[in-house]
C-alpha cells in the first residue's frame, strides 16, 4: 500500500513540478486517461529509482554530504530525476528535463512538494 501511495505522491509532485518549471516537461498524451497513466508510470519509475538507486548513491557519497554540509542532496535529487526521466523516455512516456540545472531545481521542488504532501497524509501512509 505504501508503494502505491508513494507512486501517486511522486506522480503528483512530478506533474506540479512540470507546471512550475519550464525546463521540465510532462509527457504529451492524446487523452487525459493516457496522461494520467503516463504520470503514474513515471511516478512508479521515480519511486523505484529512489528506493533502489538513491541509497547506493548516498552511501557512496557520504564524504560529499559532509564536505558540502548536505547540499550534495540537491545533486543526488537531480541525478534521480534525470535517471527517472531517461528511463521514462525509454518507454516512450516523454518526461523531459532540459538539463542538469533544471534537474537540480526540479529535484528541489519535488522534494518540497513531497514533504508538504507527506505532512498532510495520515501517519500510517507517510514515508
Amino acid at each position: 500500500m505504501k508503494f502505491i501511495v508513494r507512486t501517486l505522491v511522486a506522480a503528483l509532485a512530478l506533474w506540479l513540478t512540470s507546471l512550475l518549471l519550464p525546463g521540465i516537461e510532462a509527457p504529451q498524451a492524446q487523452s487525459d486517461t493516457q496522461f494520467v497513466l503516463y504520470l503514474i508510470g513515471i511516478g512508479a519509475i521515480f519511486t523505484l529509482v529512489s528506493l533502489i538507486i538513491r541509497p547506493i548513491i548516498v552511501v557512496l557519497s557520504i564524504p560529499l554530504y559532509i564536505l558540502t554540509l548536505g547540499l550534495w542532496a540537491l545533486v543526488v535529487n537531480a541525478i534521480i530525476l534525470l535517471f527517472s526521466s531517461w528511463i521514462a523516455n525509454q518507454f516512450g512516456w516523454g518526461m523531459m528535463v532540459d538539463g542538469f540545472w533544471w534537474a537540480v531545481a526540479g529535484g528541489f521542488v519535488i522534494a518540497v512538494i513531497i514533504m508538504i504532501i507527506d505532512a498532510i497524509l495520515p501517519e500510517s501512509l507517510r514515508r
